[in-house]
């Protein structure tokens, strides 16, 4: 399956600071003002091409509102004074992009193959030379761009990519979605966050309206604050609580659109690569799971799929405030039955562990060349296992309780599951757990090898421990 997002492209005719202060005003003739993210109602990303003649504009509310691409496109080119086009990309087969400029809808290029969503696969909208000419960058013309939007590409991203050269822009914030974005914005200086709330936020009734932000920190945080847990000082909203001084447990919001989200949950270590809480939330999906997954996970072969899913997203139909706190009610009473017991069995390295096994398998891996470790996956936790008193105990709990699941499965019949299936399944879990070994003890019997493990080690906790104090975490 291929990708789906939109974002808007602006001409910047303006210096940086100039252009911020006019893209506000747009969004104050909207009715909409500038907030703190956790009064925000819509967050826009810009990302200022180094060249400084585009300014790629991102939001969350795209997926859900493509119209929303055409309007922010149509009314940034009018009030903006400038020339602007909307790019809407459809499963990675063809993107739509619809140009204006000032007032006026100027041009539309189908880039890519739309004959499979009702576009003519000879469609001539392939872009007016007139109206793309006076865009493109020093040096540039209008025949290569035309070449580069008449190519047959598997990925339309890959023409999308080449073609953002031709025109000036930023080549990585071309095929950026609005998530990409807020994940490149604390190490990008070039692209900034704005949130916005509505201008007018007193509901029927004369109170103040509640934004999920508001209503996750007044019905989470009075719950989990007396338990330990802190609010984060990271872009998304995040309780944390630090234990056995190695590992934290986490609980964060995860909106999904205006009247949807989910709560999200999991366990991590100072000893993975990073403990990133500032990228976009599906960088962290592995770990950071939904409660509904929590009960799935908990419950491998008995789960009701219909209970399952009444706890998979939580919303409401419209914002008022009432059915806002009720359904945040709702969700912390989910938290309670099948998150917080999982935290609370969990209280020592050691049970980090048991913990991994049933909810995040992948946690536990050991891979790489010497002690690599996966390097370029954050949420692996494996390396913990040199600062137990028995670094196997994480491959020998792992056989253990792999042993018992099969037998389990044996036992209940689960999938058909047959004697040849157990004998076989415990073989390969034997053989699994022989190969960790392996790998464990030839570290612990190569000097060079356990030095540079134990420095990687403590690489990884300084800076683990230096991320969570500016989040707020007090260690």
């Amino acid at each position: 399956m291929g990708r789906f997002f939109s974002l808007v492209q602006i001409k910047n005719n303006c210096g940086r600071e100039q252009f911020v202060k006019s893209f506000c005003d747009v969004m104050q003739k909207r009715d909409l003002v500038p907030c703190s993210e956790e009064e925000s109602s819509v967050c826009y990303i810009l990302a200022f091409s180094q060249s400084g003649k585009w300014v790629t504009l991102a939001s969350d509310k795209y997926l859900d509102d493509p119209k929303q691409v055409k309007t922010d496109a149509r009314q940034t080119a009018a009030e903006m004074k400038t020339s602007s086009f909307g790019m809407e990309v459809v499963d990675s087969d063809f993107a739509l992009l619809e140009l204006y400029k000032d007032q006026s809808a100027a041009d539309t290029v189908i880039v890519g193959d739309g004959s499979g969503y009702g576009f003519d696969g000879n469609d001539s909208r392939k872009g007016k030379q007139e109206c793309w000419e006076e865009l493109l960058a020093s040096g540039k013309t209008w025949k290569q761009l035309s070449e580069i939007w008449n190519k047959d590409e598997v990925f339309v991203e890959d023409a999308l990519y080449e073609a953002a050269s031709v025109l000036g822009i930023e080549q990585k914030y071309m095929v950026s979605d609005h998530e990409d974005l807020i994940g490149m914005a604390d190490k990008d200086t070039n692209v900034v966050s704005l949130f916005f709330k509505n201008k007018i936020t007193v509901s029927e009734g004369g109170a103040k309206k509640l934004t999920m932000n508001a209503a996750f920190k007044m019905v989470f945080g009075k719950a989990l604050e007396p338990l330990g847990f802190v609010k984060t000082k990271t872009k998304y909203p995040h309780y944390i609580r630090f234990v056995d001084n190695s590992f934290i447990q986490i609980i964060g919001l995860k909106k999904e659109s205006d009247y949807d989200f989910n709560i999200t949950a999991g366990i991590a270590t100072i000893y993975r690569s990073e403990i990133d809480l500032n990228c976009s939330p599906r960088m962290n999906c592995n770990w950071m799971i939904g409660i509904s997954e929590f009960y799935k996970r908990s419950h491998l072969f008995d789960y009701d799929f219909e209970y399952k899913r009444s706890i998979m997203y939580f919303g409401f139909p419209k914002i008022e405030n009432d059915r806002v706190i009720n359904e945040f009610e709702r969700a912390l009473s989910a938290v309670k039955k099948w998150v917080l017991p999982e935290f609370e069995k969990v209280q020592t390295l050691r049970d980090v562990i048991d913990y991994l096994y049933t909810i995040y398998f992948m946690g536990l891996d050991l891979h790489g060349p010497d002690v690599q470790f996966c390097r370029h996956i954050n949420d692996r936790d494996g390396l913990f296992c040199f600062e137990l008193d028995d670094p196997y105990e994480i491959v020998d709990r792992r056989e253990e309780i792999a042993l018992k699941r099969a037998l389990y499965k044996l036992e209940h019949n689960i999938d058909g599951f047959t004697e040849t299936d157990y004998i076989r399944s415990c073989e390969e879990i034997k053989q699994s757990n022989k190969e960790r070994r392996e790998y464990i003890g030839n570290i612990l019997n190569n000097k060079q090898l356990y030095d540079e493990t134990i420095s990687e080690i403590n690489k990884r906790k300084e800076k683990n421990i230096g991320i969570l104090r500016s989040y707020g975490v007090d260690i």
